[in-house]
Protein backbone atom coordinates (compact mmCIF):
# COMPACT_ATOMS: atom_id res chain seq x y z
CA UNK A 1 0.00 0.00 0.00
CA UNK A 2 2.98 2.24 0.81
CA UNK A 3 4.44 2.05 -2.47
CA UNK A 4 1.16 1.98 -4.28
CA UNK A 5 1.08 5.56 -2.91
CA UNK A 6 4.21 6.61 -3.26
CA UNK A 7 3.65 5.87 -7.16
CA UNK A 8 0.33 7.93 -7.16
CA UNK A 9 2.10 10.60 -5.55
CA UNK A 10 5.41 10.48 -8.06
CA UNK A 11 2.36 10.72 -11.05
CA UNK A 12 0.14 13.58 -9.19
CA UNK A 13 3.44 15.47 -8.45
CA UNK A 14 4.33 14.82 -12.40
CA UNK A 15 0.82 16.19 -13.66
CA UNK A 16 0.82 18.77 -11.55
CA UNK A 17 4.06 19.97 -12.95
CA UNK A 18 3.09 19.59 -16.45
CA UNK A 19 0.44 21.54 -15.65
CA UNK A 20 1.47 24.61 -14.15
CA UNK A 21 3.99 24.67 -17.05
CA UNK A 22 1.14 24.91 -19.44
CA UNK A 23 -0.01 28.14 -17.17
CA UNK A 24 3.06 29.39 -17.01
CA UNK A 25 4.43 29.25 -21.00
CA UNK A 26 1.18 30.46 -23.11
CA UNK A 27 3.92 32.69 -25.06
CA UNK A 28 6.42 31.51 -26.69
CA UNK A 29 8.99 34.27 -26.02
CA UNK A 30 11.23 34.53 -22.63
CA UNK A 31 13.42 37.10 -21.52
CA UNK A 32 17.12 36.15 -21.31
CA UNK A 33 19.57 37.53 -18.65
CA UNK A 34 21.66 39.35 -21.12
CA UNK A 35 18.71 41.17 -22.35
CA UNK A 36 17.87 39.36 -25.96
CA UNK A 37 14.75 37.35 -25.99
CA UNK A 38 15.02 33.09 -25.81
CA UNK A 39 12.78 31.75 -28.05
CA UNK A 40 10.82 28.15 -27.98
CA UNK A 41 13.31 25.35 -28.55
CA UNK A 42 10.94 22.04 -27.41
CA UNK A 43 9.61 19.97 -24.73
CA UNK A 44 12.07 18.50 -22.48
CA UNK A 45 11.85 15.71 -20.23
CA UNK A 46 13.41 15.92 -16.44
CA UNK A 47 13.70 14.00 -13.89
CA UNK A 48 13.80 14.90 -9.81
CA UNK A 49 13.83 13.49 -6.66
CA UNK A 50 11.10 14.34 -4.32
CA UNK A 51 10.00 12.35 -1.04
CA UNK A 52 7.50 10.30 -3.86
CA UNK A 53 11.14 9.04 -5.33
CA UNK A 54 12.25 10.28 -8.77
CA UNK A 55 9.50 11.89 -10.71
CA UNK A 56 9.62 12.21 -14.62
CA UNK A 57 7.93 15.14 -15.97
CA UNK A 58 7.93 17.09 -19.29
CA UNK A 59 7.92 21.24 -19.63
CA UNK A 60 9.14 23.33 -22.51
CA UNK A 61 13.01 24.82 -22.40
CA UNK A 62 14.03 28.13 -24.44
CA UNK A 63 17.19 28.89 -25.76
CA UNK A 64 19.05 32.36 -26.78
CA UNK A 65 20.44 32.97 -30.36
CA UNK A 66 22.95 35.52 -29.26
CA UNK A 67 24.33 33.52 -25.77
CA UNK A 68 22.85 30.49 -26.43
CA UNK A 69 21.83 30.50 -22.47
CA UNK A 70 18.96 28.61 -22.00
CA UNK A 71 16.06 27.45 -19.34
CA UNK A 72 13.06 26.35 -18.34
CA UNK A 73 10.53 28.62 -17.29
CA UNK A 74 8.64 25.83 -15.04
CA UNK A 75 12.15 25.27 -13.01
CA UNK A 76 12.49 28.70 -12.13
CA UNK A 77 9.42 29.53 -10.67
CA UNK A 78 9.01 26.74 -8.70
CA UNK A 79 12.74 26.19 -7.46
CA UNK A 80 13.19 22.45 -9.01
CA UNK A 81 16.27 21.73 -10.96
CA UNK A 82 16.89 18.51 -13.43
CA UNK A 83 18.65 15.58 -11.62
CA UNK A 84 18.51 17.57 -7.83
CA UNK A 85 16.49 17.01 -4.77
CA UNK A 86 13.69 18.87 -3.83
CA UNK A 87 13.29 21.52 -1.01
CA UNK A 88 11.39 19.25 0.75
CA UNK A 89 13.45 15.93 0.24
CA UNK A 90 16.54 18.23 0.84
CA UNK A 91 15.42 18.81 4.42
CA UNK A 92 14.55 15.69 5.52
CA UNK A 93 18.09 14.59 4.05
CA UNK A 94 19.90 17.73 6.28
CA UNK A 95 17.82 16.23 9.67
CA UNK A 96 19.26 12.84 9.04
CA UNK A 97 22.50 13.98 8.36
CA UNK A 98 22.55 16.10 11.49
CA UNK A 99 21.70 13.28 13.46
CA UNK A 100 23.45 10.31 12.31
CA UNK A 101 26.15 9.43 9.82
CA UNK A 102 26.13 9.77 6.53
CA UNK A 103 25.89 6.00 4.93
CA UNK A 104 23.48 4.89 7.93
CA UNK A 105 21.06 7.83 7.41
CA UNK A 106 21.36 6.90 3.51
CA UNK A 107 19.84 3.16 4.83
CA UNK A 108 17.80 4.69 7.61
CA UNK A 109 15.66 6.49 5.14
CA UNK A 110 15.18 4.12 2.72
CA UNK A 111 13.46 2.32 5.42
CA UNK A 112 10.72 5.31 5.62
CA UNK A 113 10.69 6.62 1.90
CA UNK A 114 11.05 3.50 0.13
CA UNK A 115 13.86 4.42 -1.61
CA UNK A 116 17.65 5.01 -1.66
CA UNK A 117 19.50 8.38 -2.26
CA UNK A 118 23.13 8.12 -1.70
CA UNK A 119 25.27 9.33 1.57
CA UNK A 120 27.06 11.61 -1.00
CA UNK A 121 23.93 13.46 -1.63
CA UNK A 122 22.63 13.07 1.81
CA UNK A 123 26.54 14.77 2.76
CA UNK A 124 25.77 17.38 0.58
CA UNK A 125 22.48 18.61 1.49
CA UNK A 126 23.25 18.58 5.21
CA UNK A 127 26.33 20.81 4.06
CA UNK A 128 24.66 22.79 2.35
CA UNK A 129 22.23 23.69 5.50
CA UNK A 130 25.41 24.47 7.62
CA UNK A 131 26.78 26.49 4.74
CA UNK A 132 23.50 28.41 4.88
CA UNK A 133 23.88 29.19 8.84
CA UNK A 134 27.59 30.29 7.95
CA UNK A 135 25.54 32.91 5.72
CA UNK A 136 23.00 34.06 8.98
CA UNK A 137 26.11 34.21 11.14
CA UNK A 138 28.34 36.12 8.02
CA UNK A 139 25.09 38.76 8.40
CA UNK A 140 25.45 39.09 12.20
CA UNK A 141 28.83 39.99 12.14
CA UNK A 142 28.24 42.64 9.72
CA UNK A 143 25.39 43.78 11.61
CA UNK A 144 27.77 43.37 15.32
CA UNK A 145 30.45 45.85 13.83
CA UNK A 146 27.94 48.62 11.86
CA UNK A 147 28.00 51.19 15.10
CA UNK A 148 24.75 52.92 12.98
CA UNK A 149 22.70 49.67 12.92
CA UNK A 150 23.81 49.78 16.96
CA UNK A 151 22.50 52.71 17.79
CA UNK A 152 18.92 52.25 16.01
CA UNK A 153 18.90 48.84 17.69
CA UNK A 154 19.87 50.26 21.18
CA UNK A 155 17.53 53.47 20.87
CA UNK A 156 14.77 51.04 19.99
CA UNK A 157 14.64 48.34 22.34
CA UNK A 158 16.86 49.98 25.12
CA UNK A 159 18.11 48.13 28.12
CA UNK A 160 16.49 44.70 28.76
CA UNK A 161 15.87 43.84 31.94
CA UNK A 162 16.70 40.42 33.67
CA UNK A 163 19.64 38.29 33.64
CA UNK A 164 21.38 36.72 30.02
CA UNK A 165 23.90 33.66 30.52
CA UNK A 166 26.79 32.48 28.45
CA UNK A 167 28.80 29.86 28.48
CA UNK A 168 32.14 28.94 26.03
CA UNK A 169 33.77 25.31 25.70
CA UNK A 170 35.49 23.71 23.12
CA UNK A 171 35.52 19.16 22.40
CA UNK A 172 38.02 18.48 20.39
CA UNK A 173 37.12 16.48 16.63
CA UNK A 174 38.40 14.61 14.42
CA UNK A 175 39.56 15.97 10.82
CA UNK A 176 41.54 14.43 7.97
CA UNK A 177 44.97 15.73 9.06
CA UNK A 178 44.48 16.37 12.92
CA UNK A 179 41.84 16.64 15.61
CA UNK A 180 40.89 20.15 16.13
CA UNK A 181 39.24 22.70 18.91
CA UNK A 182 35.26 22.93 17.79
CA UNK A 183 34.24 25.87 20.15
CA UNK A 184 31.12 26.28 21.32
CA UNK A 185 29.03 29.44 22.34
CA UNK A 186 26.10 28.62 24.46
CA UNK A 187 23.51 31.30 25.28
CA UNK A 188 20.01 31.00 27.71
CA UNK A 189 18.23 32.26 30.56
CA UNK A 190 17.88 30.40 34.25
CA UNK A 191 14.64 30.40 35.85
CA UNK A 192 12.78 28.42 38.78
CA UNK A 193 12.21 24.67 37.98
CA UNK A 194 8.65 24.25 38.07
CA UNK A 195 8.74 20.65 38.77
CA UNK A 196 10.75 21.08 41.35
CA UNK A 197 9.60 20.57 44.80
CA UNK A 198 12.11 20.65 47.88
CA UNK A 199 11.80 18.51 50.54
CA UNK A 200 10.40 19.70 54.26
CA UNK A 201 13.84 20.57 56.10
CA UNK A 202 15.85 19.10 53.21
CA UNK A 203 19.04 21.29 52.84
CA UNK A 204 20.73 22.02 49.45
CA UNK A 205 23.55 19.49 49.04
CA UNK A 206 27.06 20.41 48.18
CA UNK A 207 26.61 20.49 44.59
CA UNK A 208 23.07 20.56 43.64
CA UNK A 209 21.16 23.31 41.99
CA UNK A 210 18.20 21.35 41.30
CA UNK A 211 15.81 24.22 41.31
CA UNK A 212 16.97 25.96 38.69
CA UNK A 213 17.10 25.16 34.62
CA UNK A 214 18.12 26.70 31.91
CA UNK A 215 15.87 27.58 29.09
CA UNK A 216 15.72 29.43 25.93
CA UNK A 217 18.57 28.05 24.95
CA UNK A 218 20.95 28.51 21.79
CA UNK A 219 24.28 27.13 20.46
CA UNK A 220 26.60 28.38 17.87
CA UNK A 221 29.95 26.62 16.79
CA UNK A 222 33.20 26.99 15.06
CA UNK A 223 37.01 25.51 14.35
CA UNK A 224 38.84 28.56 14.22
CA UNK A 225 41.68 30.34 16.66
CA UNK A 226 39.80 32.14 19.67
CA UNK A 227 40.79 35.46 18.39
CA UNK A 228 38.60 34.83 15.39
CA UNK A 229 36.16 33.43 17.32
CA UNK A 230 35.36 35.95 19.59
CA UNK A 231 34.17 37.73 15.97
CA UNK A 232 31.09 34.97 16.26
CA UNK A 233 30.66 35.42 19.83
CA UNK A 234 30.05 39.14 19.70
CA UNK A 235 27.47 38.88 16.72
CA UNK A 236 25.69 35.84 18.14
CA UNK A 237 25.45 37.94 21.22
CA UNK A 238 24.11 40.85 19.96
CA UNK A 239 21.32 38.42 18.44
CA UNK A 240 20.59 37.72 21.97
CA UNK A 241 20.74 41.51 22.53
CA UNK A 242 23.35 40.45 25.61
CA UNK A 243 24.84 44.33 25.34
CA UNK A 244 21.54 45.34 25.74
CA UNK A 245 20.77 43.02 28.59
CA UNK A 246 20.47 44.29 32.05
CA UNK A 247 22.90 41.59 34.06
CA UNK A 248 24.80 38.74 31.57
CA UNK A 249 26.56 36.01 33.26
CA UNK A 250 29.27 34.10 32.01
CA UNK A 251 29.69 30.48 33.95
CA UNK A 252 32.95 28.81 31.84
CA UNK A 253 35.51 26.31 32.77
CA UNK A 254 38.89 27.99 33.59
CA UNK A 255 40.43 28.00 29.88
CA UNK A 256 42.24 31.26 29.89
CA UNK A 257 41.39 32.01 26.30
CA UNK A 258 38.08 32.30 27.43
CA UNK A 259 38.03 34.33 29.86
CA UNK A 260 40.63 36.42 27.67
CA UNK A 261 37.60 36.63 25.52
CA UNK A 262 34.52 37.67 28.16
CA UNK A 263 37.19 40.25 29.45
CA UNK A 264 37.42 41.98 26.58
CA UNK A 265 33.49 41.65 24.97
CA UNK A 266 32.20 41.99 28.05
CA UNK A 267 34.62 43.62 31.23
CA UNK A 268 31.18 44.59 33.53
CA UNK A 269 29.55 40.78 32.97
CA UNK A 270 29.56 38.60 36.15
CA UNK A 271 32.20 36.09 35.95
CA UNK A 272 31.90 32.43 37.35
CA UNK A 273 33.98 29.58 37.21
CA UNK A 274 31.97 25.88 36.45
CA UNK A 275 31.83 24.20 40.05
CA UNK A 276 32.04 21.25 38.68
CA UNK A 277 34.78 21.70 36.89
CA UNK A 278 36.49 23.09 39.79
CA UNK A 279 35.61 20.26 42.18
CA UNK A 280 37.55 18.22 39.52
CA UNK A 281 40.91 19.21 40.55
CA UNK A 282 40.34 17.98 44.54
CA UNK A 283 40.18 14.00 43.79
CA UNK A 284 43.71 13.45 42.41
CA UNK A 285 44.89 15.45 45.80
CA UNK A 286 43.43 13.52 48.03
CA UNK A 287 44.15 9.96 46.58
CA UNK A 288 47.37 11.13 46.45
CA UNK A 289 47.54 12.72 49.88
CA UNK A 290 45.37 9.50 51.66
CA UNK A 291 45.15 6.69 49.28
CA UNK A 292 42.28 5.88 46.96
CA UNK A 293 39.06 4.80 48.99
CA UNK A 294 40.25 5.55 52.11
CA UNK A 295 38.76 6.90 55.08
CA UNK A 296 41.48 10.11 54.99
CA UNK A 297 40.66 9.94 51.18
CA UNK A 298 36.70 10.80 52.05
CA UNK A 299 37.26 12.64 54.93
CA UNK A 300 39.52 15.30 53.52
CA UNK A 301 37.37 15.22 50.12
CA UNK A 302 34.14 15.89 51.64
CA UNK A 303 35.73 18.62 53.63
CA UNK A 304 37.58 20.53 50.20
CA UNK A 305 34.18 19.93 48.40
CA UNK A 306 32.14 22.09 50.93
CA UNK A 307 34.82 24.96 51.48
CA UNK A 308 34.58 25.44 47.73
CA UNK A 309 30.99 25.11 47.74
CA UNK A 310 30.50 28.04 50.28
CA UNK A 311 33.72 30.07 48.65
CA UNK A 312 35.94 29.33 51.30
CA UNK A 313 38.97 29.57 49.21
CA UNK A 314 41.72 30.69 51.46
CA UNK A 315 40.75 28.35 54.10
CA UNK A 316 40.94 25.71 51.20
CA UNK A 317 44.33 27.02 50.00
CA UNK A 318 45.58 26.72 53.48
CA UNK A 319 45.15 23.01 53.36
CA UNK A 320 46.28 22.47 50.29
CA UNK A 321 49.58 24.23 50.44
CA UNK A 322 49.88 22.32 54.13
CA UNK A 323 49.27 18.48 51.73
CA UNK A 324 51.97 20.42 49.24
CA UNK A 325 54.30 19.02 51.37
CA UNK A 326 53.54 15.85 51.28
CA UNK A 327 56.13 14.33 48.64
CA UNK A 328 53.17 12.40 46.76
CA UNK A 329 50.58 14.76 46.59
CA UNK A 330 52.95 18.35 45.83
CA UNK A 331 51.80 17.49 42.06
CA UNK A 332 48.08 17.47 42.49
CA UNK A 333 48.54 20.19 45.19
CA UNK A 334 50.14 22.53 43.72
CA UNK A 335 48.23 22.52 40.28
CA UNK A 336 45.04 22.57 42.44
CA UNK A 337 46.62 26.03 44.22
CA UNK A 338 47.68 27.51 40.63
CA UNK A 339 43.80 27.27 39.28
CA UNK A 340 42.08 28.24 42.29
CA UNK A 341 44.55 31.56 42.81
CA UNK A 342 44.03 32.13 39.65
CA UNK A 343 40.07 32.35 39.56
CA UNK A 344 39.49 33.03 43.49
CA UNK A 345 37.54 36.25 41.92
CA UNK A 346 35.25 33.62 40.35
CA UNK A 347 34.58 31.32 42.82
CA UNK A 348 32.29 32.76 45.45
CA UNK A 349 29.83 30.32 45.00
CA UNK A 350 28.16 31.05 48.60
CA UNK A 351 27.74 34.56 47.30
CA UNK A 352 26.59 33.22 43.95
CA UNK A 353 24.33 30.87 44.82
CA UNK A 354 22.43 33.34 47.68
CA UNK A 355 21.65 35.75 44.59
CA UNK A 356 20.27 33.18 42.61
CA UNK A 357 23.07 32.45 40.32
CA UNK A 358 23.53 29.22 38.45
CA UNK A 359 26.90 27.86 38.96
CA UNK A 360 27.12 25.28 36.47
CA UNK A 361 28.27 25.18 32.94
CA UNK A 362 25.67 22.40 31.82
CA UNK A 363 24.37 23.97 28.54
CA UNK A 364 27.50 24.16 26.98
CA UNK A 365 28.66 20.78 28.27
CA UNK A 366 25.79 19.26 26.90
CA UNK A 367 26.10 21.11 23.37
CA UNK A 368 29.61 19.71 23.46
CA UNK A 369 28.37 16.37 23.67
CA UNK A 370 25.68 16.47 21.65
CA UNK A 371 27.05 18.28 18.66
CA UNK A 372 30.86 16.72 18.84
CA UNK A 373 30.65 14.16 20.47
CA UNK A 374 27.58 12.09 19.35
CA UNK A 375 28.04 13.53 15.76
CA UNK A 376 31.30 14.23 14.56
CA UNK A 377 33.51 11.64 16.72
CA UNK A 378 31.76 8.75 15.69
CA UNK A 379 33.30 5.79 14.92
CA UNK A 380 36.23 5.85 11.88
CA UNK A 381 35.14 9.16 11.34
CA UNK A 382 37.48 11.63 9.37
CA UNK A 383 36.40 15.14 8.43
CA UNK A 384 37.65 17.78 6.15
CA UNK A 385 37.26 21.23 7.98
CA UNK A 386 34.77 22.64 6.16
CA UNK A 387 32.48 19.34 6.51
CA UNK A 388 32.63 19.28 10.33
CA UNK A 389 31.62 22.87 10.72
CA UNK A 390 28.94 22.93 8.44
CA UNK A 391 27.47 19.87 9.82
CA UNK A 392 27.98 20.79 13.25
CA UNK A 393 26.44 24.53 12.48
CA UNK A 394 23.43 22.22 10.74
CA UNK A 395 23.47 20.32 14.08
CA UNK A 396 23.50 22.92 16.55
CA UNK A 397 20.76 24.77 14.43
CA UNK A 398 18.58 22.42 14.72
CA UNK A 399 19.10 21.68 18.42
CA UNK A 400 18.34 25.06 19.85
CA UNK A 401 15.24 25.43 17.70
CA UNK A 402 16.76 27.84 14.73
CA UNK A 403 15.86 25.07 11.80
CA UNK A 404 13.08 26.69 10.12
CA UNK A 405 14.93 29.73 8.75
CA UNK A 406 17.35 27.61 7.43
CA UNK A 407 14.67 25.23 5.59
CA UNK A 408 13.25 28.61 4.13
CA UNK A 409 16.38 29.82 2.70
CA UNK A 410 16.75 26.19 1.24
CA UNK A 411 13.82 26.32 -0.48
CA UNK A 412 14.47 29.88 -1.74
CA UNK A 413 17.73 28.70 -2.67
CA UNK A 414 18.10 29.85 -7.04
CA UNK A 415 18.62 27.01 -9.53
CA UNK A 416 21.00 24.52 -8.43
CA UNK A 417 23.88 24.28 -11.19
Amino acid sequence: MREVLRAVGAEALSQALECTDDRLCSEHVQACKCGCNLKYHSRRKAVIVSVFGRVSYVRRYYTCPVCHHGQAPLDRQVGIAAGQVTAGLAELLALAGVEVAFDEASRWLERFLLFRVSDHTLRKETERFGVLQQAREARWKQEGQDEAWLQARQHQIGQRPGRLYGSIDGVMAPLHEEWRELKTISWYRVAPRRSYQPCRHHRQGVGEQNDLQAEEISYHCEIQPAEQFGDLFWATACQRQADLSQEVVFVCDGAQWIWKLVDHYFPQAIQIVDWYHASEYLPPVAEAAFGSDTPGYHDWLEQARTQLWEGQIDDLLHDLRVLSAKSGAAQPAQTAITYFTNHQHRMDYARFRKQGYFIGSGTVESAGKQIATLRLKRAGARWTKSGAVQTAKARAAWLCGEWEPLAAARAALPLAS
